[in-house]
């Protein structure tokens, strides 16, 4: 079985939560993963200290080229600098409007950060980030398990966590798991254990 994932924004967030579902891939499950992002990320003006497995003062350049390398360990991910504007239809049939054409996904992530959100389509879902002090900065409405409609998911800061990259990844990460859930019908993780990838 094939799914299409929609990824937008191509930061830590989103990055992570094609990292976890490339993981996911086997005989039965199989993805195709498109990230669209213009490259505005805040991660890239960061300088890292307290991550885990990254060494002290990493750059966030840095850290979106390792997560690059690990997805593409698993599968070749289809990345289209462009501004998503618009998202129609329904999980199993949305259509992603860019600025560089349609994208078509039986998923969608939205790992937009907390700078706004201008995409139409979707109903009013912005509200006030509560967990990071610069004025304006926003979230996206969302119920259990970061889903804000059937099949269209957030992700990351965008989801109202507090803004440190280790609360994006494992933000993203409970995102990318909760699609997978939804795929499979019961919850569902990606655990391994020695030796189980060859």
């Amino acid at each position: 079985m094939k799914k299409r994932i929609v990824i937008i924004g191509g930061s830590v967030a989103g990055l992570n939560a094609a990292l976890i579902l490339a993981s996911a891939i086997n005989k039965e499950l199989e993805f195709d993963i498109t990230i669209i992002d213009n490259g505005g990320g805040d991660i890239l003006k960061a300088e890292i200290h307290n991550v885990p497995f990254f060494p002290k003062s990493v750059s966030g350049e840095a850290i979106i080229a390792q997560i690059k390398k690990q997805i593409q360990e698993f599968v070749s991910v289809s990345a289209i600098n462009a501004k998503a504007t618009e998202i129609s239809g329904s999980k199993g049939a949305f259509t992603i409007k860019t600025t560089q054409g349609d994208v078509a996904g039986d998923y969608v992530i939205l790992a937009t950060g907390a700078n706004g959100f201008d995409i139409t389509g979707l109903d009013e879902i912005t509200q006030p980030h509560t967990l990071m002090t610069k004025p304006g900065k926003i979230k996206l409405k969302h119920g259990e398990r970061n889903l804000i409609k059937d099949g269209i998911y957030v992700a990351g800061i965008a989801s109202g966590v507090t803004s440190m990259v280790s609360c994006t990844l494992g933000d993203s990460a409970e995102t990318a798991c909760a699609i997978l859930s939804d795929i499979k019908g019961t919850p569902t993780i990606v655990h391994d254990f020695k030796g189980s990838r060859g």
